[in-house]
């Protein structure tokens, strides 16, 4: 019974492995309650876990709010402006003029950079026989593709990754060290925001604030620079921790793998799979607008949600034997970038990102081994993150 089950999503146990905690909690506990030891804005939060209370709850904004934050007992205001802590109609305007300007064609345009990338990063360590997939490779793909999709200077690419890391790579998102580098990016996109307001060019940035001025949208420059740290920030590190949790799957599964050098056509599909299986964003918050019943529990109104993303993945109704990788699996959707309004704007760049790399990876490597002792996971909620992974290969001719 309840006495005997914890689930706390902050304790490094979970961070390898939370999936059998996640099936006992869609069993037994569907809106579980977690009691803040250490609370800074919420006493407790709540946590849902199966995919149809998951999904309902990402669809209803109006029930399961944005607008108070979207991460586990954070004060909101300390973190940078952006639609992701937002409601309509603030979001959905916001989100209408930055539609106009990431289309699938901006998108798409960008494969032969990353392709090009990302085989030269292989170049670097292939002679080597042992890599490090996450600080060798992952890391360094989203970072140079932000800068290329921006218009920026490649040069710009190792600021990008320490903010991420400062941000994102370590265990507390309101550390002195991620509040230092939100205030740093904020002022580097506000500078770029106003510079483009005079100096209109082609790129993303640029598009941005001329679709504003011919949506003629009220969007202030605050909105726009914080979109840009956005995308800056959730590409970088969904696109970093997919592309390594996908190097360390392969290995375990090399099957799998091999099916993919084989037949590289399997890539679209394989790729749905793999983000499902990984499921790199674990979880996002809302909170809830209502007193609202969720397995024969109410959840008041006013209390922080947990919608588990990760468990969703997971959950046997929406998938049979979930805990297999099966890159035949005809997966028609799932939660790995959210659902609803809030779905991911940038999950084409991720998918593409992660996919080219992959891509690159196996036909120029072939076979490869991961150092399970060395797998350094980051201990940051909601992601489920990896700092280092450690691959072993056969050398391949520089």
């Amino acid at each position: 019974m309840a006495d005997d089950f914890t689930f706390d999503p902050f304790d490094a146990a979970f961070f390898e492995d939370p999936y059998p905690a996640y099936a006992r909690m869609r069993k037994e506990f569907p809106a579980y309650k977690r009691e803040n030891e250490n609370p800074r804005v919420w006493p407790h939060y709540w946590m849902l876990s199966r995919a149809a209370d998951v999904d309902a709850a990402a669809a209803d904004w109006r029930t399961f709010s944005s607008a108070t934050g979207t991460l586990i007992d954070i004060d909101v205001s300390l973190l940078p402006l952006n639609m992701f802590n937002m409601d309509p109609p603030r979001h959905d305007t916001l989100r209408k003029t930055l539609s106009r300007v990431l289309t699938p064609s901006r998108v798409a345009g960008l494969e032969p950079f990353i392709r090009g990338h990302a085989m030269s990063l292989i170049d670097g360590f292939k002679s080597k026989g042992v890599a490090d997939a996450t600080t060798e490779f992952a890391q360094l793909i989203p970072s140079t593709v932000v800068c290329e999709l921006m218009g920026l200077p490649r040069a710009e690419q190792m600021k990008f990754l320490n903010w991420n890391l400062a941000t994102l790579g370590g265990a507390d998102f309101t550390s002195p060290e991620a509040l230092q580098a939100y205030g740093e990016m904020g002022a580097y996109w506000s500078g770029l925001v106003a510079e483009r307001k005079d100096n209109r060019t082609d790129d993303l940035i640029s598009q941005i604030y001329y679709a504003k001025v011919e949506d003629d949208a009220d969007l202030t420059d605050e909105e726009i620079s914080g979109f840009c740290s956005l995308l800056h920030d959730a590409s970088q590190n969904t696109t970093i921790n997919m592309i390594a949790n996908a190097v360390i799957v392969l290995a375990r599964h090399p099957d799998e793998r091999r099916k993919l050098a084989a037949e590289p056509e399997r890539w679209p599909a394989a790729i749905e799979e793999l983000l499902r299986f990984v499921s790199p964003v674990q979880g996002l918050a809302r909170s809830t607008t209502r007193d609202v019943e969720i397995g024969g529990t109410t959840i008041p109104q006013g209390d922080q949600v947990l919608l588990l993303y990760g468990s969703a993945n997971h959950d046997e109704t929406a998938f049979p034997e979930p805990e297999r990788l099966d890159l035949d699996r005809q997966v028609k959707s799932h939660w790995t970038f959210g659902h609803g309004i809030h779905y991911c704007l940038g999950a084409a760049v991720a998918k593409l990102e992660t996919r080219v790399a992959l891509e690159c990876l196996v036909s120029t490597l072939g076979d490869w081994e991961i150092d399970e002792d060395g797998i350094e996971r980051a201990q940051l909620v909601p992601t489920r993150g990896v700092m280092r992974a450690p691959i072993s290969f056969e050398a391949q001719p520089a």
